[in-house]
């Protein structure tokens, strides 16, 4: 399967979750702006700080991993570019990957997941990045469902690079 990147905003992620990200170009604040519910009382916040090399277009991805439980947040440190693909479940739950999009987010633009959606794992582009996460973890093997792909995934560079 071959998908083509496109710039990430908010209301394209809309249906996987939530987009952080400076709006009008002044200070402002806005509060509320992400879901962290945590669907377990013996979990815990989990924060992870994550260092990666990059990928290159094509990036290849092999396996899709999904939070049943919690959201799951990454604030990208020192402008690390990042891809993001997502798909929604079937009715068995698994992974329709006939409607995965990938995007291309910028250093600027924080994801975050919400519970049950399936998404490649962090993958950083253009240079060495880091992450902060956010998931909230019991510590079993609920927190993280992972499946590896029959078929991987390609993603091609967007044809507009015009990333925030």
């Amino acid at each position: 399967m071959m998908l083509q990147a496109v710039p990430l905003t908010p209301e394209l992620f809309a249906p996987y979750g939530q987009v952080l990200m400076a709006q009008n170009g002044v200070p402002e604040r806005i509060v509320w702006a992400a879901y962290v519910d945590n669907q377990r009382p013996e979990a815990r916040a989990n924060v992870t700080y994550m260092s990666l090399i990059p990928e290159h277009y094509p990036v290849t991805v092999s396996e899709l991993e999904r939070h049943p439980f919690s959201h799951q947040i990454f604030v990208p440190l020192e402008g690390t570019h990042h891809l993001v693909v997502v798909c929604p479940s079937k009715e068995d739950g698994f992974p329709d990957l006939e409607k995965a999009i990938a995007f291309h987010a910028s250093g600027a633009q924080t994801v975050n997941y919400n519970a049950n959606v399936w998404h490649a794992p962090r993958m950083v582009l253009h240079g060495a990045g880091s992450f902060i996460m956010l998931r909230w973890d019991a510590d079993t093997g609920a927190d993280t469902e992972l499946l590896t792909l029959k078929q991987p995934i390609i993603v091609k560079t967007p044809t507009v690079m015009d990333i925030p």
